[in-house]
This record gives structure tokens, C-alpha cells and sequence, in this order.
């Protein structure tokens, strides 16, 4: 044995009583996936998200990534987790939520100012009221997953947020084993990300695709539903997050579909 490695052996001795292994790497072991909710989305996902990093879901409007963020919430509260939505623009719609299974007792709701945001000021002062509750409930800590939806905000506010931010919501993410969605308009760059090397997962919804059925061949069309289009965008540590006993993530580039029918075709 070296000198080095005797100096470390008697280091961690010494302090075995206060730091077991101080000088010792601890093994990383896969964190637990988090259900979305979708089918579909869970096996391009390997079986979901991993619980305790930020997920970044970006798109244009009406894509389908509200639906995707709604519908792993409504999963978690199913199952008596509580979860919360910071909501600085205060866009959500509770019954829409509600419908895809959200059980809103368990969803606390961060609610901003309401109406649109007419100056860059508005837009300033509600991005920094979101960042700062989603900052004070993760070091809270107690919610399975947390909803920070900044989608309705321009995206050149959204991109300027430091790294620093997003470094310091993965540490306390990770820390209380919450699940950051992090809910975002369109990149100016499809290749961009928000949160860069901070997401673990990053996934980019594609303009949706309405379904339209004829009763008959000569009847008006009616929609049917809508289909969406999810494509998957692996982050820096998204490789360490697969867990042996589940089905391994799809390469990086795949994508998923599901649809969602109209309520009167039922």
C-alpha cells in the first residue's frame, strides 16, 4: 500500500464515527421513474422520467406539451402523491386538468397575475415571481413533481436565465426527489435547450396533427381527435438514469405518437 493510500485509510478511520467513507465516492444508483401517464411516451422513455432531475418539455402551442406535463401530474396524484404548478401567466385550466385525471387536492397551485402581459416589464416581473416559487417549493421539499410553466413567456426572458438557476434547481430537484417540468415555447433553435446540460431529460413536442372521420362518404367532416408528436432529445447525464430491470430508453432521435379523441365521438 502507498503512502497515499495509507494517509486516506487512516483519514477515514478517524472519522468513520462522524463520515463513513469521507474520502469514497458514493456509488450513483439509478433514481426511480416517474409514469407520464402515456403509453407511449413511457416507452420511448424506457419507462419514464427519472424522478429527482428537470425535465425540459418544449414546443409551439397547442402541441401537446401542456397535455404531456397535466397528465404525469394527474398519474402522481392518483396515486396520493402531492405535486405542484407554479403558474406565473395563470394559464391552467383546472377542469382540463381535472379531466385527464388529476386529483386537484393533492395540486398546489402557484397562480400569477392574470391577463396578458402588455411590456417586457410585465413579462420580467412574472418570470422572476415563478422563478423565485419554484425556488421556495423545492427546498420545501414534500411534492413528488413540480410543474414550471414559463410557456407563456417570450423565450429570448426564458433563455436568458442564468445557468446558475438551473444548476441550483438540479442540486435541490435531486436533493428532495422532485420531479422539474419545465414547461417552454418554441427554442429560437431546434437544437437549443433552456436549460442545457441541467436536464436530464429534454423533450421537444411537434406541431399536433387533427384527425377528422365521415359518418358516411358524402357526410361534412368531423374531428375526431388530435394525434401528437413527441420527439426525445437526451441531456448530458440521461445515459445513467436506465434501470436494468425496465425496458432500455430509445436512441436518441425516436419519437412517440399517441391521440387523444374528441369527447363527442365517444
Amino acid at each position: 500500500m502507498n503512502r497515499t493510500a495509507q494517509l486516506r485509510q487512516q483519514i477515514e478511520s478517524a472519522l468513520a464515527g462522524r463520515i463513513p467513507a469521507a474520502l469514497s465516492p458514493r456509488p450513483r444508483s439509478a433514481p426511480q421513474l416517474v409514469s407520464c401517464g402515456l403509453p407511449e411516451a413511457d416507452a420511448l422513455l424506457g419507462g419514464g422520467l427519472p424522478a429527482g432531475t428537470i425535465a425540459e418539455l418544449t414546443g409551439p402551442a397547442s402541441s401537446g406539451r401542456t397535455t404531456f406535463a397535466l397528465a404525469t401530474l394527474a398519474e402522481l396524484t392518483r396515486r396520493g402523491h402531492a405535486c405542484a404548478c407554479v403558474d406565473p401567466c395563470d394559464t391552467l385550466d383546472p377542469l382540463s386538468a381535472a379531466a385527464l385525471g388529476a386529483d386537484l387536492r393533492r395540486l398546489l397551485w402557484v397562480r400569477g397575475a392574470s391577463g396578458p402581459a402588455a411590456t417586457r416589464r410585465q413579462h420580467t416581473a412574472r418570470l422572476e415571481q415563478g422563478l423565485r416559487a419554484a425556488d421556495l417549493l423545492l427546498n420545501a421539499g414534500g411534492f413528488r413533481a413540480l410543474l414550471l410553466d414559463l410557456a407563456e413567456l417570450p423565450h429570448e426572458q426564458v433563455r436568458r436565465i442564468p445557468l446558475a438557476t438551473w444548476y441550483r434547481f438540479r442540486l435541490q430537484a435531486e436533493k428532495s426527489r422532485t420531479l422539474l417540468l419545465l414547461l417552454a415555447g418554441e427554442p429560437p433553435e431546434r437544437s437549443q435547450s433552456f436549460v442545457q446540460s441541467c436536464a436530464a431529460v429534454s423533450l421537444r413536442f411537434l406541431a399536433a396533427q387533427p384527425e377528422w372521420r365521415r359518418a358516411t362518404p358524402h357526410s361534412p367532416p368531423l374531428l375526431a381527435g388530435v394525434r401528437y408528436r413527441l420527439h426525445l432529445r437526451r441531456g448530458r447525464a440521461t445515459g445513467e438514469y436506465k434501470e436494468p430491470a425496465r425496458k432500455p430508453a430509445a436512441p436518441a432521435g425516436e419519437e412517440a405518437a399517441w391521440s387523444s379523441a374528441a369527447a363527442w365521438t365517444a
